[in-house]
């Protein structure tokens, strides 16, 4: 196997090993699973004063993801942003702050001890695709003022990547490595008792091999501690405080169904792929058989059918479309609302095995339509 095929491998392990579920999207978890998460569950907050009090203590990082959830992704705006924020020493990656922005309704926390002291950390997560989340920042208090210990970031170019895992003991392993090379550096940390810090236990270069990653510090995926078992909070944004302030309205319907297959038939003619008719060419496929498909590296999504557009899941698909006489050269298309209200396409070139892989369509017409139909009254 190639170095290049290395690290695509070990970069998706990676992930994995990373991710976690949130309260709201409840998985079963294995013997294995539980046994890792239990003495970290039994040391969650105790009450919900508890939890307030340390959302005060740690309040400037708190003002400074709502000062991230309220920039818009303007370039120039994301830039001033990064000069204003000040709730540690040690500065957020800007790569962490674009995600955020762009990704404000899928971030999480949860306050956790992790090394037994009776202080908690502030762990801060991402939502990906497949419905997981991807662990973004971990914070420890020093003298009662909060400290970026560890980030975890994938660059949006350049190929840099930031890791953070956490093991038994309060012990902290960050990793940068770039996704080219597999080169990268290291440090394993352990928080200290009583809110004096973290020590640096380890520090060095590593090559990314097809070995469990945490062997270059000494560590075993045993050592690893599963978080699924954490109480993960959603963030409070403008959007999530719109959507739980208001009873939600059904954004699809027979009417906008009807207008969309009329629609379909005189875009798909204009394209000279006429014959597009509902359902999938080949077979339909569940909801649980559908991958994200580009550049990186392909994960589950987080989808199910609805007829109306409500829902649990990330992406509620209200419609699919296949031009059936290209069979099996087809276009199919899903079209999904998200958790948050927004309208997406996803265009699908695969009809095989059960499974489809989907990416967001580049045809701005067929986007176009479909958003103005979910947004009509």
């Amino acid at each position: 196997m190639g170095n290049r095929s290395i690290v695509g491998s070990l970069f998706i392990l990676i992930f994995s090993f990373f991710t976690v579920g949130c309260s709201n999207q409840n998985s079963e978890l294995s013997s294995k699973d539980i046994s890792l998460s239990t003495s970290i569950t039994s040391n969650e907050i105790k009450s919900g004063e508890s939890k307030k009090d340390y959302k005060d203590l740690y309040k400037s990082v708190f003002d400074d993801y709502q000062k991230i959830f309220s920039t818009s992704q303007d370039p120039t705006a994301i830039s001033n942003l990064y000069q204003s924020l000040k709730a540690t020493e040690r500065p957020i990656n800007s790569w962490s702050i674009e995600n955020a922005i762009n990704r404000s309704d899928d971030m999480c926390y949860s306050f956790v001890d992790l090394n037994d002291d009776g202080v908690e950390e502030l762990l801060i997560a991402d939502l990906n695709l497949s419905g997981k989340y991807f662990l973004t920042g971990v914070y420890s208090l020093q003298e009662g003022k909060p400290v970026l210990l560890a980030e975890g970031f994938a660059a949006g170019h350049g190929g840099s990547r930031n890791a953070a895992i956490i093991y038994q003991g309060g012990e902290i392993l960050e990793l940068s490595w770039s996704s080219g090379t597999g080169k990268g550096y290291g440090t394993l940390y352990k928080l200290n008792e009583k809110q004096k810090g973290a020590s640096k236990l380890q520090e060095k270069e590593f090559q990314i091999e097809s070995n469990y990653i945490g062997s270059n510090f000494g560590k075993t995926e045993s050592d690893q501690i599963d978080i699924r078992g954490f109480d993960w909070q959603k963030f409070e944004t403008s959007t999530s405080r719109t959507i739980s302030g208001e009873k939600q309205k059904a954004p699809w319907n027979t009417n906008k169904s009807a207008k969309l297959e009329a629609f379909i038939k005189g875009w798909g003619e204009r394209l000279g792929q006429p014959n597009y008719k509902k359902g999938i060419a080949g077979g339909d496929v569940g909801a649980d058989n559908l991958y994200t498909f580009g550049d990186g590296p392909s994960e589950k999504i987080n989808a199910e059918y609805s007829d109306n557009g409500l829902g649990t899941a990330k992406y509620r698909i209200v419609e699919r479309y296949s031009n059936w006489d290209k069979f099996p050269d087809v276009h199919s298309y899903f079209f999904a609302i998200t958790n948050t209200g927004e309208a997406i396409v996803f265009h699908s070139p695969t009809t095989n095995g059960g499974i489809m892989y989907l990416k967001p369509t580049e045809n701005t017409e067929i986007q176009a339509e479909f958003k103005r139909l979910v947004e009509e009254d």
